[in-house]
């Protein structure tokens, strides 16, 4: 055992050590040093980003597999070692209060975990200083540890590498295989500490090659598990080299030097908070076994987290409490420990000063009658005396100290009950269960005086005020915990994965709720279905299944999931006042949304976007408005009665009436405030607007629409949709698309929701092809092509047929069809949809008209995807200077003539005069418009491109930078706009010579191309595109030219089926891009037959006098005379399916 200080800090800086821990077949210095560079990165390279730590490196004999025998004890072995010799060596350096971090390689990380398991143990007179190495570890990376156990199969093949390992990996496998007793106990030992900590989880992204094959040694879900509040990341090496770094810009380094700065930045006030609160509790360990000290949380202001032992002697005389705890009770350790913590004392510091009320809030069904029962049966011994109230009613409440008072005789009536309490010197528990009705005063029901402890169950929200050492809102359950909790219900072993991963999705569907997942877990006992069969049975039968008592709960809960939550509806219905009504109507229509995050901004936006007049009478609401438009669409499916939000007489909206009636419904927990949203009403010049969004839990959300019957669900369903449309104003405010795109999965469940009529049919009234119109446009607008497209068709048919080609509307529609034709690569389509736009167009307006020259500039652009160059010019000139003449060079539309019309002149080598458009636009958005304006952005970045085609990188690296960090912001990171700009900087990249930051940068922008777009779209095949760039700038021509390859493939696939012409610029860049690839591969006959293919269909496209024609004449003339791979074309930068000079993309 060696533990090696390879780093000592300066004294007069030196403020925490980072310990390096290595795994099999390696020692404590090579495990950490790259052969060929024989970089030390622990000595070499760290200490210039972290000067203040000292770095020691910890080593134990692991030779191999054979080293291992009883590899349980093995482990405990070096567990205890590394305690030891850690803590005698910061004694000696005067550090035992200094954090720590942890680095871990392999299965060193296994040893890690046991010694601070070990070392958490440790609070004994005699060997509390080997506590301190727990307490001082602030943070923990680990780099291919098998949390998750190795196969079997992959740690032969790594030992394999060394000659000198004969012996069988048994012995090893024993303590870390898959399945392992020991590694699974070392696991459960080390679960309870992980909120102590900073963890930081790497997996291997190559596999280890051997002489049995390609593996990973440890796979990405053992090495790193998901666990809450931890880090993730891959690097990009081997199980070996992934702990080795030649240099500052190797794979990982910069994440695993961050983080070690980030961890060391945060430890030193974090630990020293924690040993101050460790010394008070050791101090208190000394004199009293009532507690054991086991961690401080990280993420709630390092607070101690503790497990009480009570040797308090007193009895238990009085358990007067209607039920059982459940014999399935599960989880809730966390709320249960801060109960205890907040209302049961230390032996020795009874607080007799005020009397002890904790309050339990929470949605019906969420255990809190439950977690009651299970929290007074374990501490039933602190207290002389338990009481139950049903506070359900008053009756019931009265009842029930009727009943304590008779216990010792002392009297028969409630007041007699209660003064019984008060009078008592013996410390006692009062539950005071079911405190919902928020008419009733919950607070008559407290005992007088400074005495007793007080547990108050409530679904309203409001009863925590009467708290006076805490409160608790009971969510969810953890979703582990609700896993164990419904296979125990079921009868199921909870320890068998194969039973967890059929639960999963049962517990997620339930929304975690105790209630549905007892009811659940009672269904497949009782054999009405199996855990595979449950969730089909629960989509045909939800409204049955979660309307049936569960048989296990007995009388203990009297509700269903479902009835649980009428209870709560009538009661809002009972506090009889409009804003009552209003929350009942509300939640209604908030059923028809998705579940989450509902902007209460809708229904302000909905009447201020509304046509109806301001002179509404103050019985008419803004809910009513919509529903008459509803009429006019739907006459026959009109509701009875008017909905009834006010707006004060029509002249101002009523912001106070609407969050008084979302705030009865946060009481009750039907909705919640999202977190992010607390800031949720916002002054607007004199007005006050709504900014908060709402979220339901996810069966709420189901009952809500459950409890009607059909006809009104599509009563409801039609008013959603018509408030969600009005709410929709359709400028282009960057405030204003933000609102537009939070309502995309408003739109989706409108779209696809079991109760959802077609928005679009042959009765669909002009209100409602308008409604659908808007909808399409939202989701064209987040780069939901397919969607928009599947709506605008059908609107774009039924005004067809209703109201002919020439009428206005139809015309509005086909030009939003073309657009989405457009953004989803259907060339041949949105060019033949704009040109019946533009002739009617000319035919009915004339060619001047602003519609004429807005059907111009739209045919133009298209005629620009296609490739169609002089005819994008000839029209985008017309349509620019129509435009320009008729609306003003201010103008939206004038501005995107002009962009339209320099992409143009980007792809005919006329750089100078795009640029100078370029920057014309630019300066007026600047001025005139918001500099996040989707306009102001696109000018930019077309800016930017242009200065990469000149060679100004360094300019448009800053200007595609900033363009790119503002449509993450305003758009996400996932829409198409967004990887348009990641492309387009990773051209810049790929031109400066930084062809491996432009691959890191296109990697996640493929994935999520293909993922939103689809792999046959334009912007994922311009990715893959400029992956191959980077690759090739990278010298890694087999890669590129696979890339390049499938590229081509799918580019023949989509000339096969009609979508693109044979001649589109795509098919000559990729047969170019991929020719010259060959050439650099030397599989010379290949290319010169793809070279030639792609001069023939250019010079087809082109003329035999294009530039671009002479250009590939020039090139494939040099290679059919030489057999070697010619200078002109051996630049890596023209190794690319496009010219050297990168024009801006096609998308």
């Amino acid at each position: 055992m060696v533990l090696r200080e390879l780093w000592p800090a300066r004294q007069d800086n030196y403020s925490l050590d980072i310990v390096a821990v290595h795994g099999l077949e390696e020692d404590h210095i090579t495990a950490w040093v790259d052969l060929k560079s024989q970089t030390l990165w622990l000595r070499d390279l760290l200490p210039q980003y972290i000067p203040q730590a000292r770095i020691l490196t910890y080593g134990y004999p692991v030779g191999g597999p054979s080293s291992w025998e009883a590899s349980s004890e093995r482990i405990l072995q070096h567990a205890q070692t590394l305690v030891a010799e850690l803590e005698a060596d910061r004694l000696t350096a005067n550090a035992v209060r200094k954090p720590i971090i942890f680095i871990c390689h392999g299965v060193g990380g296994i040893v890690v975990k046991k010694a601070l398991a070990y070392s958490s143990s440790r609070v004994a007179k005699n060997v509390a200083h080997l506590y301190s190495i727990f307490i001082s570890t602030y943070g923990l990376l680990f780099l291919g540890t098998p949390h998750e156990g190795i196969e079997k199969t992959s740690w032969s093949a790594s030992a394999q590498r060394n000659a000198e390992t004969t012996a069988t990996p048994d012995a090893l496998l024993a303590a870390v295989g898959k399945g392992s007793e020991t590694l699974q106990s070392i696991n459960d030992q080390f679960a309870p500490l992980t909120k102590q900590y900073h963890i930081h989880f790497f997996w291997e992204q190559k596999e280890t090659t051997t002489a049995t094959g390609v593996r990973y040694v440890v796979e990405e879900r053992s090495a790193a598990p998901i666990w809450a509040d931890t880090e993730r990341s891959g690097i990009w090496a081997d199980h070996s080299q992934m702990c080795k770094f030649e240099s500052m810009e190797a794979s990982g380094f910069s994440v695993v030097r961050a983080t070690l700065q980030r961890y060391a930045e945060g430890a030193n006030d974090t630990v020293s908070q924690r040993w101050i609160q460790a010394i008070d509790f050791l101090t208190r360990l000394r004199t009293s076994e009532a507690t054991e000290l086991v961690g401080f949380d990280i993420y709630n202001n390092s607070k101690p987290f503790t497990y009480m032992k009570s040797n308090n002697t007193q009895r238990n005389k009085h358990f007067h409490v209607p039920y059982n705890a459940s014999s399935i009770f599960t989880g809730r350790a966390d709320i249960s420990k801060r109960l205890e913590d907040s209302i049961l004392s230390r032996p020795g510091t009874e607080d007799t000063s005020m009397q002890k009320r904790f309050v339990l809030y929470g949605l019906g069904g969420s255990g809190k009658t439950q977690f009651c029962l299970k929290f007074i049966q374990d501490h039933r011994q602190n207290f002389w005396g338990i009481f139950w109230i049903d506070a359900s009613s008053t009756k019931n409440a009265e009842e029930g100290f009727s009943k304590i008072a008779q216990i010792d005789g002392s009297g028969q009536s409630c007041d007699d009950g209660k003064h019984w309490l008060t009078s008592l010197e013996v410390s006692w528990m009062l539950v005071i269960d079911n405190a919902d009705d928020p008419s009733i005063d919950v607070s008559r029901f407290f005992p007088s005086g400074d005495r007793g402890h007080i547990l108050v169950t409530s679904r309203n929200k409001e009863c925590r005020y009467h708290q006076t050492v805490g409160s608790e809102e009971l969510k969810e359950m953890d979703h582990e915990e609700a896993i164990t909790l419904l296979l125990r219900a079921a009868g199921k072993d909870f320890t068998d994965q194969k039973f967890r991963d059929l639960a999963q999705p049962i517990a997620k569907t339930l929304g975690y709720l105790p209630l549905a997942l007892d009811q659940a877990g009672a269904t497949i006992r009782q054999d009405i279905c199996t855990l595979k069969s449950y969730l089909p049975l629960y989509h045909r039968h939800r409204r049955q299944i979660m309307g049936t008592r569960s048989v296990q709960g007995g009388e203990q809960y009297r509700f269903t999931v479902y009835s649980t939550w009428e209870v709560s509806f009538q009661m809002i219905k009972k506090l009889d006042k409009p804003a009552a009504i209003d929350a009942c109507e509300i939640l209604q229509l908030f059923s028809f949304f998705h579940f989450q995050q509902v902007p209460a901004r809708m229904l302000q936006k909905a009447w201020e976007n509304s046509a109806q007049s301001r002179t509404a009478s103050p019985a008419k609401s803004i809910l009513s408005r919509l529903l008459n438009n509803l009429r006019r669409s739907s006459p026959q499916r009109t509701p009875l009665q008017l909905l009834r939000i006010t707006n004060q007489g029509g002249r101002s909206w009523d912001m106070i009436r609407l969050q008084s009636a979302l705030s009865i419904l946060a009481q009750f927990s039907l909705l919640t405030l999202d977190a992010e949203n607390e800031e949720d009403i916002t002054p607007t010049g004199e007005a006050f607007t709504a900014r908060g969004k709402y979220s339901m839990h996810p069966l709420v959300h189901f009952w809500a629409r459950d409890r009607l019957d059909r006809i009104d669900q599509r009563i409801w369903f039609n008013i959603a949709a018509t408030t969600l449309a009005d709410s929709i104003d359709l400028t282009t405010e960057a405030t204003e698309h933000a609102y537009r795109r939070s309502l995309i999965p408003h739109i989706d469940a409108l779209v696809a929701g079991e109760h959802a009529e077609p928005l679009v049919d042959s009765e669909t009234t002009d209100k409602g092809l308008q409604r659908a119109f808007k909808l399409a446009r939202v989701y064209h607008e987040g780069g939901r092509w397919k969607d928009a497209r599947d709506l605008q068709e059908k609107v774009v048919d039924a005004r067809t047929s209703r109201l002919g080609l020439e009428d206005s509307e139809t015309l509005e529609a086909m030009t939003s069809l073309g657009e989405t034709y457009w953004n989803s690569g259907l060339n041949d389509k949105a060019a033949d949809m704009q040109r019946q736009v533009l002739d009617t167009t000319i035919r009915l307006r004339g060619p001047e008209h602003a519609e004429t020259l807005s059907a111009m500039d739209k045919l133009a652009d298209t005629y620009w995807l296609c490739g169609l160059m002089a005819d994008a010019e000839e029209l985008g000139v017309k349509a620019m200077d129509g435009m320009e003449s008729t609306f003003g060079p201010l103008d939206i539309r004038t501005l995107t003539a002009m962009l339209n019309l320099a992409r143009v002149y980007n792809h005919t080598d006329h750089s100078d005069r795009a640029l100078q458009l370029q920057c014309r636009v630019r300066a007026i958005c600047e001025e005139n418009y918001d500099l996040e304006h989707p306009l102001t952005l696109r000018a930019k970045m077309e800016v930017g491109m242009s200065y990469n085609n000149l060679g100004r990188y360094d300019d448009a690296e800053m200007l595609l930078q900033d363009v790119l960090r503002a449509r993450e912001r305003v758009f996400g990171e996932d829409h198409a706009y967004t990887l348009w700009a990641a492309n387009d900087l990773s051209k810049v990249y790929c031109a400066q010579g930084r062809s491996k930051e432009a691959e890191v940068l296109l990697t996640s922008v493929l994935e999520m191309a293909i993922r939103t777009l689809g792999r046959d779209h334009v912007g994922t095949r311009m990715t893959m595109s400029n992956v191959a760039r980077a690759y090739s700038g990278q010298g890694r021509w087999i890669e590129a030219g696979a890339m390049l390859y499938e590229l081509n493939n799918l580019i023949l696939r989509k000339i096969k089926i009609g979508e693109i012409d044979e001649l589109h610029p795509d098919r000559m860049a990729v047969l170019n891009g991929l020719g010259r690839n060959y050439l650099q591969q030397g599989r010379l006959v290949e290319a010169e037959n793809l070279l030639v293919e792609a001069l023939q269909l250019t010079e087809r496209k082109l003329g035999p006098e294009n530039p671009r024609t002479i250009k590939l004449k020039s090139q494939l003339a040099k290679l059919q005379k030489s057999s070697s791979v010619p200078a002109a074309v051996a630049d890596s930068k023209s190794q690319i399916p496009m010219s050297s000079k990168t024009k801006s993309s096609t998308w």
